[in-house]
């Protein structure tokens, strides 16, 4: 499994997400240069269904 990411990097993922939805944009992809090499970056936002959310946060536990 991969390591927990920090509280920072989910608090910048959250106000992303919001900024997607809020733009219309639960997919996209683009470019960015960081650490001298240049990535490929894609984002899709999946809803999780109600059902599912007690699963999903025993990853978190």
């Amino acid at each position: 499994m991969p390591q927990p990411l920090t509280l920072e990097i989910c608090r910048q993922l959250t106000l992303l997400t919001r900024q997607l939805l809020g733009a219309g944009q639960p997919q996209v992809q683009t470019h960015v240069l960081a650490q001298g090499q240049v990535y490929r970056v894609a984002v899709v936002l999946e809803p999780i269904p109600a059902d599912q959310i007690n699963t999903v946060m025993q990853d978190y536990l």
